[in-house]
């Protein structure tokens, strides 16, 4: 039987593939031991290599080969790994190649029955609309981007997005993006993801200056329902940090485990 710490990881490894299959220039490797996500850009949020299991010794040499392509051309990247799969050994080898842990999320999960059991969303606060053309990607963008104003990260999200828009396929089908529209300002966005075996949640960010207002919160239980009336038997998975777990945990999520996140 699965378990629910496998479903958070095989669902976040479609959200972070599925970029090869709708924005051009990303690509894709994989081993039995690891996956590696080059967006082609210096982007840590795209740049991804996740452990598909505990690393054995045997593959340090690949492990490091696969870092230090990254860093060879000047691309930062975030390494994802299970709690299950995290060992002294690939922390040892982590920060030998300037990787720091940045940050620890919880896994977390609901069950099906508990989310056909959900009231109905009732707030009308929040206008969200799905993304579907380029101009909505743009949007979506801005949203997401506002998160790292400042930083380096912001101009490689903006080089990013535009790629993906730039290569947009009308009605092709990959992400679940969704834009929560305040006073016909765009404050939040949202998405889902749909695996072989769960929906996940992800990108709930609300901008920085419309927080407080329960936006996100709206968001979220609007991702909810969007999930409930697939109707597929489905559990839905995500991962929180610590400031927003109890938004979470209100709605019925339990922990299963957690994701650690070297940068």
């Amino acid at each position: 039987m699965v378990s629910y710490q496998e479903l958070v990881l095989d669902n976040f490894i479609s959200k972070t593939t599925s970029l090869s299959l709708c924005t051009k220039g990303v690509k894709v490797q994989e081993n039995q031991h690891f996956i590696t996500i080059d967006s082609g850009f210096p982007s840590d949020t795209f740049n991804v290599l996740v452990p598909l299991r505990t690393l054995p010794s045997t593959s340090e040499d690949k492990f490091k080969q696969a870092v230090s392509s990254f860093i060879n051309k000047g691309f930062p990247l975030s390494v994802w790994i299970d709690e299950r799969f995290l060992t002294d050994e690939t922390v040892v080898w982590l920060y030998n190649l300037g990787l720091n842990e940045a940050e620890r999320n919880v896994t977390m999960k609901l069950d099906d029955k508990s989310i056909q059991s959900i009231s109905p969303l009732s707030s009308n606060l929040l206008d969200i609309r799905q993304v579907t053309d380029v101009e909505d990607i743009r949007i979506y963008a801005e949203v997401f981007q506002s998160l790292f104003k400042g930083s380096s990260e912001y101009e490689a999200l903006a080089l990013f997005f535009e790629n993906l828009a730039a290569n947009f396929v009308p009605h092709q089908k990959v992400y679940n993006w969704f834009i929560g529209f305040y006073e016909e300002q765009a404050v939040s966005t949202g998405c889902i993801i749909e695996s072989d075996g769960s929906y996940g949640i992800y990108d709930v960010m609300t901008k920085q200056e419309f927080r407080g207002r329960g936006f996100g919160s709206m968001m979220f239980q609007f991702l909810l329902h969007q999930i409930k009336g697939e109707q597929k038997g489905k559990p839905c998975v995500l991962q929180a940090s610590q400031d927003g777990i109890n938004i979470y945990k209100r709605a019925g999520f339990t922990e299963v485990g957690e994701m650690v996140v070297f940068e």
